[in-house]
This record gives C-alpha cells, sequence and structure tokens, in this order.
C-alpha cells in the first residue's frame, strides 16, 4: 500500500514540475527545450497509473481478507 502512495506522489511532483517548466519555457522564449518535460510529463503520468493500480489491488485484497474472514 505505502509503494502504491509513494508512486502516485511521485507521479503527482513529476506532473506538476514539468508542466511549470514548460509553461515556463514557451513564455521565456526557451529555445525548443519542451521535449525533456514533456518525456518528463508522461512518466508522471505513468507514475501515477501504476501506483492508482497497486492501490486499488491492496484495497481489493484487503476486502476479499475480511470478506472470508466473516
Amino acid at each position: 500500500m505505502l509503494l502504491g502512495q509513494i508512486l502516485y506522489v511521485l507521479g503527482i511532483a513529476f506532473v506538476f514540475f514539468s508542466i511549470v517548466l514548460m509553461v515556463m519555457n514557451l513564455i521565456l522564449d526557451g529555445g525548443g527545450g519542451v521535449v525533456i518535460p514533456l518525456f518528463a510529463l508522461l512518466n508522471g503520468l505513468i507514475a501515477m497509473g501504476v501506483g492508482d493500480i497497486v492501490i486499488d489491488l491492496n484495497y481489493k485484497k484487503k476486502l476479499e481478507k475480511n470478506k472470508n474472514s466473516i
């Protein structure tokens, strides 16, 4: 469960900072440096998705365990 939450928070951080970098780059006319923040954005979205899947699987496993113990 902790791993899923860590992945999700790390993904949020990557998404936030990459969006900030892309906006700053577009405003300040940085010469084409949008590629690295774009890959960081994709990496953050993947980390958020995997973290969400891990959290959901652990929650379902916990529900099944409680259901079987009753």
